[in-house]
């Protein structure tokens, strides 16, 4: 009969030889490897390589943790479907469909699944010279709206002011209440009785993240749609 310090030990021992087997050397062997992407002459562009792992600052980090903490991925979805499944593109939500490496350094990525509002992945898309692409209204209206931060304040604060038919709940909590002082500042959503309302660190944090998202980039499996957004 074997004692239980012996059933302990094999026990330990079995457990030890498994996690080496089964984890430690696959981890040793396939973590260092790089994603590659193989293109056939004269018709891939060497630069359509797996996208670069974008380096978000501490305060996009955390407006990405405010962004979640919010339930905001609920509503937005961060994938653009095939113009063949949907408008998403026509839109003016990004110029092509998004496919898996788009997401591939992403620890969680917020694809979202009901989609009440619209999509947000290539919010911050620009072209070459700084000029925003990304867009969600009719062109006339769109020529109305420069979507930057100060936009951003104000459909937290009140999501109605701009969109009257916006289903996004106000974040009151993102702004702060403070004394107009030597000036109005030029964030402020809102003046009353020598009062202002301001975005706190945590509203300037998500408008960075928000700003950030821009995954317009052409790819072998996604070539772009459309080289330009409609004016």
């Amino acid at each position: 009969m074997e004692t239980p310090s012996t059933l302990f030990t094999g026990i330990l021992g079995a457990f030890i030889v498994s996690t080496g087997a089964m984890v430690l050397i696959p981890h040793s062997q396939l973590s260092g490897l790089q994603p590659q992407v193989v293109w056939e002459e004269n018709q891939n562009a060497p630069s359509d390589v797996y996208p670069s792992k974008i380096e978000h600052s501490l305060g996009q980090r955390h407006g990405q943790r405010i962004f979640v903490e919010n339930g905001c991925f609920y509503c937005h979805t961060q994938q653009i479907r095939d113009p063949q499944f949907g408008p998403d593109v026509e839109r003016g939500w990004g110029p092509r469909r998004s496919v898996a490496r788009d997401y591939i350094y992403q620890d969680t990525p917020l694809l979202g699944a009901t989609r009440l509002g619209p999509d947000l992945a290539n919010y911050g898309w620009r072209d070459s010279e700084g000029k925003r692409f990304w867009r969600n209204e009719q062109p006339k209206e769109a020529e109305q709206i420069v979507r930057d931060e100060a936009f951003i304040y104000k459909h937290l604060f009140n999501p109605r002011a701009r969109i009257s038919n916006s289903n996004c709940p106000s974040n009151p909590a993102l702004f702060e209440q403070r004394e107009i002082g030597s000036g109005v500042s030029p964030n402020a959503v809102k003046v009353e009785n020598g009062k202002q309302w301001v975005p706190t660190a945590s509203a300037r944090n998500l408008a960075a993240y928000l700003l950030s998202l821009d995954r317009s980039h052409e790819l072998k499996e996604a070539p772009v749609a459309k080289k330009e957004a409609k004016k």
